[in-house]
C-alpha cells in the first residue's frame, strides 16, 4: 500500500491534502467541502462510486490505479472549455519523464496508448463570488483487471520500468497545477502546438447527432478555446461536448 502521509511536503504551493484508503468519489469529496481559495487535493486508494464523463462509471481496483482530484479556483472570466485538454497535456508531459511515450489525447478528456484507453479526466465547476471553483478528477490505470467494453491498457503493460505511485501522484499534481497557472494567464492558445502533436481524433471521420442537428465530417483539430472542429462538405462545425459524437459505422 502506498503511504501518502507526507505528500504535502512534496507539493509546490499552499495546498490542503486529503488522503483516503477508500472513498466513493474523490471529485464528490472535494465538491462537498466549503469554498476555499486554497488549492485542495484528494487522493484515494479505491473509489467505490468513481465516475467519468456524463456520469459513466469509472472502473478501478484497490491500490492499482491513480485516483486523484484537484480543486483549484479560477477567476470567473477564465474560459474553461480547454482545461481538460491542458490537464491531459500535463499528464502526457509527466509520463514522458517515466519513459512512457506514444500517448495521445482523445478530445476532450481521454488519454490513449495505441488505441487503448489509459486514463480519463473529469472536470466539474461551480461559481462562487465571481470565482470558479473547479474540481479536476484524474483516473489512471496502473495495474488493473477490469471488464470494460472500451479497449483499455495500464502502466504495467506499457512501461518498461515499475511505476512508483507516490512519485507519480506528486509529479502529476505539480505539473497539472503548473499548467493550470499558464492556462489561467495565457488561455488554451498557449498549448495549441502541443495539442496538435497528440491529437488522437485528427483526420478521423466523426458523426454528430443531438436530435436537433446531424452531420458527418473529418476532425480537423480544435480552435483557440479548445472546441473540436469538424469539417463537413459545407463548413467547419464547432463542437463543445462529446456526448453526441460517435464514429460512423
Amino acid at each position: 500500500m502506498v503511504n501518502y502521509s507526507d505528500l504535502t511536503a512534496h507539493l509546490s504551493g499552499d495546498i490542503d491534502c486529503h488522503i483516503f484508503d477508500t472513498l466513493p468519489s474523490t471529485n464528490d469529496y472535494l465538491s462537498s467541502l466549503a469554498f476555499s481559495p486554497r488549492t485542495q487535493v484528494c487522493v484515494a486508494m479505491q473509489q467505490t462510486q468513481g465516475k467519468g464523463q456524463y456520469n459513466r462509471r469509472w472502473l478501478s481496483s484497490k491500490n492499482n490505479s491513480i485516483l486523484l482530484s484537484i480543486r483549484r479556483v479560477f477567476s470567473a472570466d477564465v474560459t474553461l472549455s480547454g482545461l481538460s485538454l491542458v490537464v491531459g497535456l500535463a499528464l502526457i508531459e509527466t509520463l514522458k519523464d517515466y519513459g512512457i511515450n506514444d500517448l495521445q489525447l482523445k478530445w476532450p478528456n481521454d488519454v490513449y496508448h495505441q488505441d487503448k484507453k489509459l486514463a480519463g479526466i473529469l472536470i466539474e465547476n461551480s461559481l462562487k463570488n465571481q470565482m470558479q471553483s473547479v474540481v479536476i478528477g484524474l483516473g489512471i490505470n496502473v495495474d488493473v483487471d477490469i471488464d470494460c467494453q472500451t479497449p483499455w491498457t495500464d502502466l504495467r503493460t506499457i512501461s518498461k520500468n515499475p511505476i512508483n505511485q507516490f512519485d507519480l501522484n506528486k509529479d502529476l499534481i505539480n505539473k497539472i497545477l503548473q499548467f493550470c497557472q499558464i492556462f489561467a494567464d495565457e488561455g488554451f492558445v498557449y498549448f495549441t502546438r502541443q495539442w496538435e502533436n497528440v491529437d488522437y481524433l485528427h483526420g478521423k471521420r466523426l458523426q454528430y447527432d443531438d436530435k436537433k442537428q446531424t452531420f458527418l465530417g473529418l476532425c480537423c483539430g480544435v480552435n483557440a478555446e479548445g472546441a473540436l472542429l469538424i469539417k463537413t462538405k459545407r463548413e467547419i462545425k464547432r463542437v463543445y461536448s462529446s456526448q453526441f459524437l460517435s464514429f460512423p459505422c
